[in-house]
């Protein structure tokens, strides 16, 4: 069977709107959230916190005429996968001959316009809200954006897997290129910071007061965040055709649901468990043959915790490889997470560096792994394992190679 390889890729991230600065700020360690200016004096909220896109330049690419169409969530994909399409050098003439599958997840969709939606609503009555509004708050519009800014065709999709989102729809794509159903994928997921999610895991206790600290003892929770990442996947053999220069190879891919609780995670990490176990013998490897984890990560005390649990049983106490998450930096992204930290594993494998664990001081007997704490750290990557997990007990793990 002809293999699946990523060919391009774009982030938009607090972390940076382009992949050298992306790339610089992880492997330099740099934290990128901080007190967020409307909540400061705002007593409803315990948490002040969270990782905001502060640079404007993505939207620069975005034409006027989107701006007005689509809502944010819309417009970060666009951008994210222009970069994306670049980088893979691909031209856009070219995407309109071919049968280009788009598959998209996320989690709170164009929330931004629902919050518009409602303030409209309580202060002047629901007739008088925008027709262009309604239109904008369509989740499917996400996917729509993408197909009519590049003049695209072919199978669309929107994954709503949670957190784990990110895998799901890269693993989809991966399934389509194999069923024959696109020639090229952009896949990846995309999700903007909202009141309305800050508040939701405001009231589930689950948002650290001051950083995010995963796999430390005194971890408090995690860091909203917000973001896109878009990979661009293809065919081993079309890639190859046109001398395309390829990022990774995708060769594991294990999606699962652990049917527990809505936000808690299997307290033996099943889903987990099974999702990692999926994606390894997809890729039918041994576990000692992955050399680092990208890690969900998320400084909950639970989440951390399972993830370790199930990461033993996969590869032993005591030989778990060297893993790390990047959440400890830019916050948790949400549906975008798994993409963002797709992208992030294919750069470690490129430069030959494992990006660290920030805030990192205090070990964790229930944690005892190597979690690269605080300093990046050079190693020879080819195989990389990448986990994402999320509400409804959504688990999701993708394996990559070198290219």
């Amino acid at each position: 069977m002809d293999g699946t390889v990523i060919t391009g890729m774009g982030v938009i991230s607090s972390a940076g709107t382009n992949l050298d600065d992306f790339w610089n700020t992880l492997e330099s360690g740099t934290i990128t959230y901080k007190e967020i200016e409307e909540y400061k004096e705002d007593k409803n909220y315990r948490t002040k916190i969270g990782a905001r896109i502060e640079d404007k330049i993505w939207q620069c690419i975005i034409p006027n005429e989107y701006k007005l169409k689509y809502g944010r969530a819309s417009q970060y994909c666009i951008s994210a996968a222009a970069s994306a399409i670049e980088n893979a050098n691909i031209n856009l003439k070219d995407l309109s001959r071919l049968r280009v599958g788009v598959v998209i997840s996320t989690t709170m969709g164009e929330i931004q316009v629902e919050e518009q939606l409602s303030v409209i609503k309580q202060r002047e009555g629901s007739d008088r809200i925008p027709q262009e509004l309604l239109s904008q708050y369509r989740t499917d519009n996400i996917v729509s954006a993408l197909t009519n800014a590049f003049n695209i065709s072919g199978p669309t999709h929107m994954v709503p897997a949670a957190c784990a989102g990110g895998n799901f729809a890269v693993g989809f794509g991966k399934r389509l290129l194999e069923w024959d159903e696109a020639d090229i994928v952009i896949a990846g997921g995309v999700d903007v910071f909202s009141r309305v999610a800050f508040t939701g895991f405001q009231r589930l206790l689950s948002l650290a007061p001051d950083m995010c600290r995963p796999f430390d003892k005194e971890r408090k929770g995690l860091v909203l965040g917000e973001g896109s990442g878009i990979i661009i996947m293809e065919k081993t053999s079309s890639a190859k055709a046109r001398k395309a220069k390829i990022l990774g190879e995708l060769i594991g891919v294990g999606l699962t649901s652990d049917r527990f609780h809505m936000t808690a995670p299997h307290p033996q990490g099943d889903g987990a468990l099974r999702a990692m176990d999926g994606a390894i013998k997809e890729a039918d490897i041994f576990p000692e043959d992955i050399d680092y984890i990208s890690a969900h990560g998320t400084g909950t005390a639970a989440n951390d915790k399972v993830e370790v649990k199930a990461l033993e049983e996969i590869f032993g106490i005591g030989k778990v490889p060297p893993l790390s998450s990047i959440k400890s930096m830019i916050g948790h992204p949400m549906g975008a997470a798994g993409a963002i930290e797709l992208i992030a594993s294919l750069q470690m494998m490129e430069n030959n560096t494992m990006i660290p664990t920030v805030n990192y001081s205090i070990p964790d007997p229930d944690c005892d792994i190597d979690c690269v704490p605080n300093v990046s750290r050079k190693a020879n990557l080819d195989c990389v394992l990448s986990n994402s997990f999320g509400f409804g007990g959504q688990s999701s793990s993708i394996i990559i190679k070198r290219g």
